[in-house]
């Protein structure tokens, strides 16, 4: 795998950047905080979509870009021979992922999840093994040596991937225990062999006792079958006589139903007599009254004709009375629709001075709004030049506390004659911005105040005269909606008094007496009750057909149902029906029914019995099924014991050939090189089996720890390139080709760097490309290629 370009938009620290990468040994150069481990970072987001820090959704955007600016990282790179690109971004607030991935330009798959899984198949390394072999920081040098042996061992372990083993062997453990707990658990539990043979004792005579038990059984079933044959039959001929009996009373009582209807329709036809001969009298009762209906008909027509005149001898007095009303409003309204129009006649010039003065107020309102953003951009300037002061002033603070002959917290090297030199610097900037921006900034801040202290007061002063004038203008405009509906309001008047005249002229010749009147009703009054009188008298007669109607059919129901009962008398009396031999076929029923009862109740108890016999015999299997069940389980997890017993031991015995192999590997690689770099003073170094380090010194092995500073940054770079070339060996993938490190070079002399370089160019071959990030400028020129930020 060979890296070839990155792009990066609105990443991190870059807004937009384009980097092209060169094969051979690469120096990535620049000062802190230029962005030299973001580079690597972001190409490990590309193919993993993940930072080494987690939460990076809350750093990963830049500072300087909006909610709605896309993050995105774009890598391309050769596998094998084929050109790949892998482009991952976020968008929106809440930066929601998206991937796609090409190969030779042409579309892979998308999605974040998706696009990772197709590279982790791609060149067959996760994220920790990618991170493991082919990165490695100063701080991860530095721990190879200064961390406790235990710890160190755990490090090494966990880049090689052994880790995993150890995992594995514990698990193993473990379970093997679990299952020596399980195997006691289920010995526990299983039956002693003399109870097994009681229990297999008891079940032969339960199943003895069990089969006696149906016998008896059998033979209750068949007695009961019998007698049940038996009720049955009895049963029968009691049913027939129910239904004789029933039948017999049911013709009874429709006799007397009959009986009873017949009575109720004589007395009926009785009642319909006496009501015809009543009817006959009144009818010439009225023949002797047709002369009153006649005499009230007609005063009631006159009355009529003297309500009419009275109601419109009202309408008239009516209308006479509104049509004063209405000369008086005409007045009236006519005088307010003068005063009303005199008062508003300034209306449109008082509009156009409001719309004038609104216009002033406007141009003023944005005077003062480009006022008050040009203040509160002059506050932000002082305020930002007093926080650039403040962290001067911090700095200032902390490098008087390194002191002059303090090492550099990044590279460990001395200050020295820089620290007079960075001290006065930072000092003139510090005096210069309090004397020259500060000052400036906030003499032009005063006079903007001023001016926006006058534009106020003009604008406050104006404000009140316009609000005078809505004022006025409010209330004409109300004056005038007044006049528009006292206008209306005469039109009215006007309309209605002429209506009025119209009606009065058709009832000019109205004329009404009301004792004329009063007289007519009086004779009314008098002759009503003998009207209503003779009009009962012709609603009495309306009935005399219906009551003749009435009376012919209830006769001929009474013959109706006089034949009816002759005939279910006759039915009645012909059904046969004998008391004593219903009463004595009941007793046999209720006998055989006792008899049916008793054999029921001995066959359930005899069911009981074999209920439980079958359920002792039920118990008895159930726990010697449980007993072998258990036996079972037993020796399944017996099995699965030694099954654990063998993987451990062949685990173990893996562990030592790996062990015997990596170690070795790892101690030739790293003594080649580390004897290069030191000019053959130091021949070897050793790596035991458990990852302890030693140097060899004229012939004889030192722990590293003997060693100075420099001797083991030396010896831990050559032991961190051996791990990853051995961790590349082991994984079989030969086919990624590059190498970094991050500020590998300490706190080593000239002389030592320019070795250290030569040793990665020994081993360019196994790698096209060997990135080393540094923030030493003067090492530039020590590099084949130079990627300068």
């Amino acid at each position: 795998m060979i890296l070839t370009k990155l792009k990066l938009e609105n990443f991190k620290r870059y807004e937009q950047f384009t980097l092209e990468f060169n094969q051979g040994l690469v120096g990535i150069i620049g000062k802190n905080g230029s962005g030299k481990s973001t580079i690597f970072e972001a190409i490990f987001f590309a193919l993993y979509g993940e930072l080494k820090t987690k939460g990076y959704k809350e750093v990963v955007r830049n500072a300087n870009a909006t909610s709605k600016d896309p993050v995105v990282v774009e890598l391309e790179f050769e596998y094998e021979g084929v050109d790949y690109s892998v482009r991952r971004e976020f968008r929106g607030k809440t930066l929601s992922a998206n991937a796609k991935f090409f190969k030779a330009d042409e579309l892979v798959t998308t999605g974040a999840k998706e696009v990772t899984t197709s590279i982790v198949n791609l060149i067959k390394m996760s994220k920790d093994a990618f991170l493991h072999t082919l990165f490695a920081s100063q701080k991860e040098l530095a721990s190879l040596s200064s961390l406790k042996n235990e710890d160190r061992k755990k490090m090494i372990r966990k880049l090689l991937g052994l880790e995993k083993i150890d995992f594995i062997e514990k698990e193993l453990i473990e379970k093997s225990r679990e299952l020596k707990r399980e195997i006691t658990a289920f010995a526990e539990f299983l039956m002693p062999q003399d109870e097994i043979e009681q229990k297999k004792k008891q079940k032969e005579e339960y199943e003895l006792l069990d089969k006696e038990l149906k016998q008896k059984q059998d033979t209750k079933i068949k007695q009961l079958d019998e007698t049940t044959l038996k009720s049955l039959y009895i049963k029968k001929s009691l049913d027939l006589l129910q239904q004789t009996k029933d039948k017999k009373q049911d013709l009874f009582s429709k006799c007397e139903l009959l009986k009873s209807t017949i009575n109720s329709h004589l007395q009926n036809s009785d009642k319909l007599k006496q009501e015809l001969e009543s009817l006959d009298l009144k009818q010439k009762e009225l023949k002797g009254l047709e002369s009153v209906k006649h005499e009230y008909t007609q005063l009631h027509e006159a009355i009529k004709k003297q309500e009419e005149l009275k109601q419109a001898d009202i309408k008239k007095q009516s209308l006479l009375q509104e049509q004063e009303n209405l000369r008086e409003h005409y007045k009236k309204s006519r005088d307010t629709i003068s005063r009303l129009e005199f008062e508003t006649s300034a209306y449109t010039q008082a509009v156009e001075k409001q719309k004038s003065m609104q216009e002033t107020l406007e141009q003023l309102s944005q005077s003062i709004k480009k006022n008050q953003l040009d203040i509160n951009k002059l506050s932000s300037q002082i305020a930002g030049e007093q926080k650039l002061i403040e962290d001067i002033n911090k700095k200032i603070e902390n490098i008087q506390l390194l002191g002059k002959d303090s090492a550099c917290p990044t590279c460990t090297r001395p200050l020295l004659e820089e620290y007079d030199l960075v001290l006065n610097s930072l000092e003139q900037i510090v005096n210069k911005t309090e004397k020259e921006k500060i000052d400036t900034l906030k003499e032009q801040k005063e006079l903007l105040e001023v001016e926006l202290k006058k534009l106020d007061e003009t604008y406050k002063s104006l404000s009140d005269e316009n609000l005078e004038l809505s004022k006025n203008i409010n209330l004409m405009e109300n004056q005038k909606r007044d006049l528009l509906k006292e206008k209306e309001y005469f039109e009215k008047v006007k309309e209605q008094g002429l209506k009025n005249k119209t009606e009065l002229e058709k009832l000019e010749n109205i004329n009404y007496v009301l004792q004329e009147h009063e007289e007519l009703l009086e004779k009314q009054k008098h002759l009503k009750q003998k009207y209503e009188y003779v009009l009962s008298l012709e609603a009495m007669l309306k009935r005399v057909d219906s009551v003749k109607e009435d009376l012919e059919k209830t006769n001929e129901n009474i013959k109706k149902y006089e034949l009816e009962y002759n005939e279910k008398e006759l039915e009645y009396k012909s059904v046969a029906y004998d008391t004593k031999q219903h009463e004595e076929k009941k007793k046999e029923y209720e006998q055989i029914l006792k008899t049916k009862d008793e054999i029921s109740n001995e066959l359930n108890d005899i069911k009981v019995q074999v209920a439980t016999m079958q359920g002792q015999i039920k118990n008895i299997n159930q726990a010697l099924s449980n007993n072998d069940k258990q036996l079972e389980k037993l020796g399944s997890k017996q099995d699965d014991l030694k099954d654990y017993d063998k993987i451990k031991i062949s685990l173990a015995s893996f562990k030592t050939k790996l062990n015997a192999k990596v170690a070795p590997r790892i101690s030739d690689i790293a003594s080649t090189m580390y004897s290069q770099i030191t000019k053959g003073k130091y021949q070897h170094i050793e790596v035991s089996n458990d990852f302890d380090f030693y140097i060899y010194d004229e012939g004889k092995k030192y722990p590293i720890e003997r060693f100075s500073g420099g001797e083991v940054d030396l010896a831990n770079l050559v032991l961190r390139i051996a791990i990853s070339k051995t961790l590349t060996e082991l994984s079989g993938n030969n086919s990624v080709g590059f190498l970094a490190f991050d500020e590998v070079f300490g706190s080593q002399d000239e002389n030592r760097r320019i070795e250290i370089l030569e040793a990665f160019h020994t081993i360019k071959e196994q790698y096209r490309q060997i990135f080393l990030i540094s923030h030493e400028i003067e090492i530039k020129e020590m590099f084949e290629n130079i990627i300068e930020l």
